[in-house]
């Protein structure tokens, strides 16, 4: 037998589909590269943004520089990034490629509710849009216990409020309600 007859003989012929195994195998392997290459550009592109905004300072004897936020948001986002590379490389090893579940009905929640926080935020101010917004995401989407719900939510929006306000010095939105505002909420 000359070498092309047992090539042809062996290799597929190009009417052959390719098995949906080998196709998943190369979905996954192709997920795999574009979660990697956006992991790498998130980490860069926050050590660029912590490393700029050095330049613009952190602190003023006002309160925050202009670099203040950039640099806090910027170290957000790699730690974030790196968490985001750490979970996926433990999913790899444990799973055989089980496909991740898109829940749209989550998405609409998030999205529609930070729509609703954003229109409340004005008239209600910081701190009980934000515990109302806290409360829905953690109590009835999440379905945590009411203590956990109430400190956390707690923490969240007076918590912050008072850090911002007092700590740097920034005021975040206050009630346009003049009761509210005169209890300082």
């Amino acid at each position: 037998m000359s070498h092309e007859q047992a090539f042809a003989e062996h290799a597929p012929a190009p009417d052959d589909p390719v098995s949906p195994r080998d196709q998943a195998a190369a979905a996954r392997a192709s997920d795999a590269r574009l979660i990697a290459g956006a992991q790498v550009v998130l980490v860069a592109l926050s050590f660029y943004v912590a490393v700029e905004s050095l330049g613009l300072g952190l602190w003023t004897s006002f309160g925050p520089g202009p670099g203040f936020f950039p640099f806090v948001l910027a170290i957000a986002l790699g730690l974030l990034a790196l968490a985001w590379a750490a979970q996926t490389r433990r999913v790899r090893a444990g799973e055989d490629g089980a496909a991740e579940r898109t829940d749209v009905g989550h998405a609409a929640a998030v999205l529609g509710s930070l729509v609703v926080l954003a229109a409340a935020m004005d008239l209600a101010g910081y701190q009980i849009s934000v515990f109302a917004f806290l409360m829905f995401h953690l109590k009835w989407r999440a379905g945590r216990s009411w203590a956990l719900s109430l400190v956390l939510s707690l923490a969240g929006s007076v918590g912050v409020y008072h850090g911002f306000d007092q700590g740097l010095m920034v005021q975040l939105p206050p009630s346009a309600i003049p009761l509210l505002a005169g209890w300082g909420l």
